[in-house]
């Protein structure tokens, strides 16, 4: 180790610290080197002696022009300092502290530190700051913005040059940000989350970290930012896609009840009585149910008041009619589908019926009607309760009870290979058959006046049945069952010139039908009394015999009776 002499200029108590710093970093295969507040030489040993020849009262500017910049700031600055320089070629690590007191050093001691793989480190340093999708601001301990990353450019819209340099203060007074987070760092001392806004009106979040030295003084100050004006932007929308979802569901329990209250159940007969108990009976339960009955018996009825009667009744009964959806729709309206799913498709995706009823009951009226790939999927949730919307990769729970109608045979199509038998048998758990009015003639007459009542309410009049005309309705199949007897008596409220509705103002179906019936028979309705009976049995004989006479006087002998007779009660019923 070649020696090296210590001007006698040295302060006191300096030398020995000096020589043994030296001494430790020559022994590493380094350099020490120590100037005096002016910059001269006072010790140099290792590299600095070998690289820079530097000696007893040389100067350091001219010897290493591209270390003095570092150690005038480290001096300037009266602190520690740790900076990567090259000497001779080579990279190292420049460590600078003063000797003796911090606040009045007589020297100053510069070590040269091997940095083995230090540029390959601030390389992998820089693409990580490059690369990272977070914008990364970092500044000095006065604001003052040293480095900004390329995701900090792309979220403000700047470019490097034109803020780094430059103070936080100076860019929030010329618009670029509303607050900053290097400021708030610095001014508290900590770790500061802060949300602001741009000059693009984008809104971010962003935390600024303090960086100290060992000495706990302010030495840089970090900031990540995160550009969160698309989550906003997505958060308003879903919160928008369920306030319109809880809407819907408010509006279709309203519609629900209204529907109860304009629609009771009015049972007198034995079969009807039946399917309404059984009715209740599966409410209070979650299994599956399948209703059957030809169309227009009132199944969407039965449908109402289970749900009325269940635990989920607070929750909505979500109705739809699988024959009345495209077969292209029915999958995307039952089960929902994402954000491009299909041309045409809403921006934010759309929920199901399937999520619409969460927590409820989906009534599939028509199930015969659904599309055998639409089947598979329901199947699938009947088995696992899970859904997944069209253009999605994963799957939802939901719970949701389901209540099927058909007025098909669905054996027969499970047979005919145009229904699934797996299906079928998770579906009929619980039949439950609503039978045809024509099944049910005690309820005819009570329905007849109670939508009589409530047509005539909302048109503000009266309308009240003759006995001819009773009869008639009493006499009447129903095709169209309980549905073709409201539209009658709201065609009947409408249509009719007096408060009184007599035969003549029936369609003629109607009347020819009560024709061709002729007396009713022997099973009376129970509120009918013996003088009904006998005018309805009278009405049928005279409508019968006038069916096959060309005139009065024909009547009149058919039935043994004088012609006045004949014309005073064909008048009284009706009859032309």
């Amino acid at each position: 180790m070649p020696q090296n002499n210590i001007p006698n200029r040295m302060p006191p108590g300096l030398p020995a610290a000096a020589e043994l710093m030296a001494a430790v970093v020559e022994a590493a295969g380094e350099g020490a080197l120590v100037v005096d507040a002016e910059g001269r030489s006072l010790l140099a040993t290792g590299l600095f002696a070998e690289v820079a020849g530097a000696g007893p009262e040389a100067a350091i500017d001219s010897l290493l022009p591209e270390l003095w910049p570092d150690i005038r700031s480290a001096m300037a600055a009266g602190g520690r300092r740790l900076a990567p320089v090259e000497v001779g070629g080579a990279s190292y690590l420049a460590w600078l502290s003063p000797i003796g007191s911090d606040s009045a050093p007589g020297a100053w001691l510069c070590l040269l530190l091997a940095s083995h793989g230090m540029d390959q480190a601030l390389g992998e340093l820089d693409a990580i700051i490059d690369s990272s999708s977070d914008g990364l601001w970092i500044c000095d301990a006065e604001g003052t913005v040293i480095r900004i990353n390329p995701a900090s450019e792309r979220i403000n819209k700047i470019s490097a040059d034109e803020v780094v340099g430059r103070r936080m203060d100076e860019l929030i007074s010329r618009g670029f940000v509303d607050r900053s987070a290097a400021l708030e760092a610095i001014r508290e001392r900590r770790v500061v989350s802060l949300l602001q806004h741009n000059h693009n009106n984008r809104k971010l979040i962003s935390t600024g970290t303090p960086v100290f030295d060992e000495q706990g003084r302010l030495a840089r100050v970090v900031v990540s930012e995160r550009d969160i004006t698309e989550m906003d932007r997505l958060q308003r929308q879903l919160e928008e896609q369920q306030a319109l979802k809880d809407q819907i569901r408010h509006q279709m329990l309203e519609m629900q009840q209204l529907e109860l209250e304009a629609n009771p159940i009015i049972a007198k007969s034995p079969s009807i009585i039946k399917a309404l108990r059984q009715a209740l009976k599966v409410s209070s339960a979650d299994s599956s149910v399948l209703l059957t009955g030809e169309s227009g018996v009132g199944k969407g009825l039965i449908a109402d008041l289970i749900h009325k009667n269940s635990r989920r009744a607070e929750k909505p009964l979500i109705k739809i009619n699988c024959g009345a959806i495209p077969e292209s729709l029915i999958e995307s309206e039952l089960f929902g589908y994402e954000k491009g799913a299909f041309t045409g498709a809403q921006a934010g995706g759309k929920p199901g019926h399937f999520e619409l009823a969460d927590g409820g009951i989906l009534f599939l009226d028509e199930i015969a009607e659904l599309p055998l790939s639409s089947q598979v999927k329901l199947l699938r949730f009947l088995e696992d309760g899970r859904i997944t919307r069209l253009g999605a990769t994963k799957s939802k729970k939901v719970d949701v009870r389901i209540l099927a109608a058909t007025h098909r045979n669905l054996e027969e199509m499970v047979e005919q290979g145009a229904f699934r038998f797996d299906l079928f048998y998770r579906l009929n758990v619980i039949p439950l058959h609503v039978p045809a009015l024509r099944e049910r003639r005690d309820c005819i007459l009570p329905l007849a006046r109670h939508y009589l009542e409530l047509f005539g309410a909302r048109a503000g009049i009266i309308k009240r049945l003759t006995r001819a005309a009773s009869d008639a309705l009493l006499s009447y199949h129903y095709p169209g069952n309980v549905r073709e007897l409201m539209n009658l008596c709201e065609r009947l409220v409408v249509m009719s010139e007096t408060e009184i509705i007599d035969l003549p103002d029936l369609p003629g179906n109607i009347i020819k039908r009560a024709a061709l019936e002729g007396p009713l028979p022997p099973d009376w309705p129970e509120q009918m009394s013996l003088n009904q009976i006998i005018e309805s049995a009278e009405r049928a004989v005279l409508v019968k015999a006038a069916g096959r006479a060309r005139n009065q006087d024909e009547i009149a002998a058919a039935l043994g009776v004088s012609q006045p007779t004949i014309a005073r009660k064909l008048k009284k019923y009706g009859i032309s």
